[in-house]
């Protein structure tokens, strides 16, 4: 179940453990005092009172109460695990965020290291984009990149990862093994695009740069060696492929 993934354990056995101190406490104190003999009697006495009414009814109490409880913790599970995806999740794409992206990449590097394989990290920058908002407004803008998220989707394999970092800025991490060129299938990702995105106005390209992670590489030094990349393919020009 959903809510279980959020239990704090160390809080529960400490409370748990509370739990037990108390009702056992309270065990020996109705042990010695013989509490429900007490009460019985008492009830036989003043039996106009129905106080052998109240056993039953705290049973009852007790089993509402636990039934109460247990559905408010589905509750927050349920509300924790949608504000999870909420903070994980672009919203205006749908694909993963940057922060997201930055766990699952320190994930893929964890399990390369593991395996002895590696992978390839690009980061994608439309051309121009910024024209796309001041001629056509933001709305167009936004169209466009749920287009190119729908288009990296489609066109990367399964095992990928596509997330949306930053504006207009994409990252993408693909198997090494799964393609047969680096820089040829940064190509193939600018043929998926060019001509797809406002074809008839403004024909939007990509620029794009790459960096193989290396074994035992830091994740800031991808992020930073990619992110250079990128740069020096934009600073060359539109529709550019450097690689680091």
């Amino acid at each position: 179940m959903s809510h279980k993934k959020y239990i704090h354990r160390p809080t529960v056995i400490k409370d748990l453990i509370i739990l037990v101190v108390i009702n056992t406490l309270l065990m020996i104190v109705f042990s010695q005092f013989d509490v429900l003999e007490w009460i019985y009697q008492f009830s036989r006495r003043h039996e106009t009172y129905q106080f052998d009414e109240l056993i039953p009814l705290g049973i009852s109490i007790s089993l509402s109460m636990l039934v109460f409880s247990y559905r408010r913790i589905l509750e927050l599970g349920v509300m924790a695990n949608t504000l999870e995806k909420m903070a994980l999740v672009d919203p205006l794409t749908g694909l993963p965020n940057r922060r997201s992206g930055q766990v699952r990449l320190f994930a893929w590097c964890q399990k390369a290291q593991r395996k002895g394989k590696t992978f390839v990290v690009y980061q994608l920058n439309l051309d121009g984009f910024k024209q796309v908002n001041t001629i056509y407004g933001q709305s167009i803008g936004d169209e466009v990149l749920k287009q190119l998220a729908l288009i990296l989707t489609e066109f990367l394999p399964p095992a990928a990862l596509v997330c949306r970092w930053l504006d207009d800025t994409f990252l993408l991490a693909v198997r090494l093994d799964a393609i047969d060129n680096p820089h040829q299938y940064a190509y193939q990702i600018q043929s998926a695009i060019h001509g797809k995105i406002l074809a008839n106005t403004m024909n939007l390209t990509a620029s794009i740069g790459y960096k193989i992670w290396q074994h035992d590489q830091q994740l800031e030094e991808l992020f930073h060696d990619v992110e250079q990349a990128l740069m020096d393919a934009k600073h060359a020009g539109k529709g550019q492929i450097k690689g680091n």
